[in-house]
């Protein structure tokens, strides 16, 4: 009588991960709706799809994030946060004014293209009817630009900048980042220039515009 395999055949893994490490648990769910907001579209996501990328319950999903709502306000303040601390960086010293508000305009163009999944995320995703009227700021967005504000300001008080309102110069001054950053990410092919040439000639033009005198060639 032949003798029957006695070997145990144990059940696959479970694809499902393991509770614990917040942290990396909350850092795993903001990259995998990065990728499915980019690829499927804010509207379009589902707290369930994020996740069964992640691998975790859709209930477990819950205990970081109310909605997907949340998960790109999260996005978006981590975003700013680094913004935030790249301009304080690009912003301190003992530089001439004007000095200081190149480098942090050419330091902000320069962080955006390095997170290009943030930056459309948080600007363009902003845009859709997808978002909650309820959503709110971050406050780093604000303190970011408060910093610019600032500058302007003493720019102005000091006569090296029109006299004009310094926040419709500010926001005017984001607008022709916000333009020239995002042909440097959607259209590069379209642009003959290089890069870092285009964001110094746009700079210089946007900050010429308010300069009480052109700037030193």
């Amino acid at each position: 009588m032949p003798v029957m395999d006695q070997t145990v055949i144990t059940a696959p893994p479970r694809t499902r991960k393991p509770r614990g490490q917040g942290a990396s648990r909350r850092a795993e769910i903001l990259e995998a709706a990065k990728h499915l907001f980019l690829e499927e579209g804010f509207q379009h996501a589902t707290m369930r799809r994020i996740a069964s990328i992640v691998g975790v319950s859709p209930t477990a999903i819950y205990l970081h994030f109310a909605d997907k709502e949340a998960i790109l306000a999260a996005i978006a303040e981590d975003f700013f946060a680094e913004v935030l601390a790249v301009l304080e960086v690009a912003t301190a010293g003992d530089a001439p004014p004007l000095a200081r508000l190149q480098t942090g305009l050419r330091a902000y163009v320069e962080f955006s293209l390095m997170r290009p999944d943030e930056y459309r995320l948080t600007f363009q995703a902003w845009a859709t009817r997808g978002v909650s009227a309820t959503y709110v700021k971050p406050e780093v967005a604000d303190k970011s630009f408060h910093i610019l504000e600032d500058s302007v300001i003493q720019l102005i008080e000091a006569g090296l900048f029109i006299k004009g309102d310094p926040l419709i110069i500010s926001e005017a001054i984001v607008c022709s980042l916000h333009g020239l950053t995002s042909a440097l990410l959607d259209m590069p092919k379209k642009l003959q220039s290089e890069p870092p040439a285009l964001i110094d000639a746009v700079i210089r033009m946007t900050v010429d515009g308010f300069a009480v005198n052109k700037l030193p060639i």
